[in-house]
């Protein structure tokens, strides 16, 4: 089985537009072939979790900050699931790409 893609998603608390996003977010890394793995967390212990990317929304992206070997993909909307689309494809077609 290929690796999961460990994926943490970011609002304010960790409980619900985060929570919500997960859902999207795994739909749209299945269109590109890439299993995942994801957590919904806050803004605060973001940067505590072990992970491949973390996706938030653009108004708490400075909140956390730059992580050494994790990007930080900022969304204006969680609901959007072109906009996810559009920013997430380039890490899950590498993801993919580098056989992980």
């Amino acid at each position: 089985m290929a690796k999961r893609m460990k994926i943490v998603t970011v609002c304010g608390c960790g409980l619900g537009s985060s929570l919500l996003a997960a859902g999207t977010i795994e739909k749209i890394a299945r269109e590109f072939g890439v299993h995942t793995s994801i957590e919904a967390a806050d803004a605060g212990t973001a940067k505590g979790h072990e992970a491949d990317l973390i996706v938030t929304q653009e108004h708490l992206a400075s909140r956390i900050g730059k992580i050494p070997g994790i990007p930080v993909v900022g969304v204006k909307s969680f609901v959007d699931e072109q906009e996810l689309r559009n920013l997430l494809g380039p890490y899950f077609k590498k993801f993919v790409q580098e056989g992980r």
